[in-house]
This record gives C-alpha cells, sequence and structure tokens, in this order.
C-alpha cells in the first residue's frame, strides 16, 4: 500500500519517549495516510516489544547492533512506499497535524525536497536548529563561555536572520526532516559513516546540490531535547570523530548544483517566501 506518508524512528533504550512521541502521532496526525516504523539499534530494555505490542499499527524493524542514527533510519529504504517520508527523534512530541500541513506546503512548492518545522523546547521555548553548513569556527563558540562568542554563536543559529517566513537552510536538524521519499531513495538516505552527529548536516547538503531545504516556521513540535556529547565523554568523542569525517568529505566543495546529478527539482536562490 502506498502512503501520504511515512515516519521513521530509530530508537535505543528510550522506551518512555518513544511510547509518548508515537502516540503523539497517532493523536494528532489525521490529514494524511501515514505509516510509522519503529527501528530499535538493540535495545536492552526490552522497549521494542513493549511498543509493538502497544502499537500494533506500527512496524518494528529490529537491529541486532546498535547501528547509529542515519544507518538506522536507512534501514526502512527499501519498506518504504510513499509521497514523503519524515525522520523524527523518539524525543519529539506533537503538537498537531503537522505531517499533513507539511505534504500540502511540499505539494505546492514542488521545488523544495526537504524542510523542516519550527522546534520547541517542551517549556514552549524556540529552540534554534536551522543552521548554516558547520565550520570548525562556529562549533568551538557553540561550546565556549563568554560574550565574545555570542554574535558568532547567532550567525551559526541564523539569529541574525529573519526566520519568520520560509526560508532556505545550509542545515536542517535531523530531529525532524521532512522530504520526498523518490529524493530520499535516490541520495542512498544517510551517509552510514557517521555514527551520529553531523548526518543530517551532511544530507542537507548533498539534498542543496539540486533541491531547496526549506524551515517551515507555520507548524512545530516539542523537542524533549539532552545534548549527550555535552554530558558524555563517549558521545563527546563520537561528536568529534564525525566533525573530522564532515570537514574532510565536504574539504573545498560548495553547494553549487552538479550537472549530471540527481534528477528532480532545480534549486532557487535562497530567499524567503510568505504563507
Amino acid at each position: 500500500m502506498k502512503y501520504d506518508v511515512t515516519l521513521s524512528i530509530v530508537n535505543y533504550n528510550d522506551y518512555e519517549r518513544a511510547k509518548k512521541a508515537i502516540a503523539s502521532i497517532l493523536q494528532y496526525t489525521h490529514g494524511v495516510r501515514v505509516k510509522i516504523y519503529l527501528v530499535d539499534n538493540a535495545s536492552k530494555d526490552g522497549s521494542a516489544t513493549r511498543l509493538a505490542d502497544e502499537f500494533p499499527s506500527i512496524s518494528v524493524i529490529f537491529s541486532d547492533k546498535n547501528l547509529g542514527f542515519g544507518a538506522g533510519h536507512n534501514l526502512v529504504l527499501p519498506l518504504i512506499d510513499s509521497d514523503f517520508h519524515a525522520i523524527v527523534n523518539p524525543d519529539i512530541i506533537f503538537a498537531g497535524d503537522i505531517l499533513a500541513e507539511l505534504a500540502d506546503y511540499m505539494r505546492s512548492h514542488q521545488d523544495v525536497g526537504m524542510c523542516t518545522p519550527a522546534i520547541r523546547y517542551m517549556s514552549g521555548e524556540p529552540q534554534h536548529l536551522p543552521k548554516r553548513n558547520p565550520h570548525l569556527r562556529y562549533l568551538i563558540a557553540n561550546r565556549a563561555p563568554g560574550k565574545r562568542w555570542e554574535a558568532l554563536r547567532g550567525h551559526y543559529k541564523m539569529l541574525d536572520e529573519d526566520l519568520s517566513g520560509v526560508t532556505d537552510v545550509e542545515f536542517a536538524s535531523g530531529c525532524f526532516l521532512f522530504v520526498h521519499t523518490p529524493l530520499l531513495k535516490l541520495v542512498g538516505g544517510f551517509d552510514e559513516r557517521y555514527f551520529m552527529y553531523f548526518e543530517d548536516a551532511d544530507l542537507t547538503r548533498t539534498l542543496r546540490k539540486n533541491t531547496r531545504v526549506v524551515y517551515y516556521p507555520y507548524a512545530y513540535v516539542y523537542h524533549d531535547y539532552s545534548r549527550a556529547s555535552a554530558h558524555s565523554a563517549r558521545y563527546l568523542l563520537i561528536h568529534i570523530a564525525s566533525m573530522f569525517k564532515y570537514f574532510w568529505k565536504w574539504r573545498g566543495q560548495d553547494d553549487a548544483p552538479v550537472p549530471g546529478g540527481m534528477t528532480g527539482p532545480k534549486p532557487k536562490q535562497s530567499g524567503k517566501e510568505v504563507r
């Protein structure tokens, strides 16, 4: 059966948050036919079996090892038949029929290949996630204390831009991505060399070679965010390793369209749209 939207969540020992995410998706999604896939990265808490029992309409994919974020999401690519695919973190909570709204927007804007909505903390405060392409100076500023780094942090997070309308972005956060399914399949999904971190920046940059990626501020989700790499030495090392992989892969390259590259919508100049 072909769906309007398929959706994948990668779970690793995160039963409570994944349960809330799935429940909110099912509660608020009414305007499109959606199929949810839960990819379990060898969780040890039995969460995948519990979630499969509690939500019989979802499909669960059991991995025998922790593949990481991108490779986990890629497991669904051979299975999905849809117009659009949503990549959703288990810590995301829906607050409305966002899948229908994004599908309507993408259908009426064929030059947009991927979009991301507004992301809010659980408190309702905005989480500034559309960003510019990663550079070492931005990443240093993002972790360094002190006011001297504020301007650079703000530039990286596009705080110096008017994001009140639809805006082209260089880096869309992987916590929630909404993409044309054929386009996602065409590029092969995420680059699996990244276990975690930077795979979303990499995918955004890959897609932008032949299509637009935009921030759509008129719809939002909540993000029960925890910054793992700030609290764990292991995740910090993974973050650093992914950073070097990203910089090495994209060294000397820009985002100009590649002649003879992927087929599909042609890019437009960056700018804004009013809904």
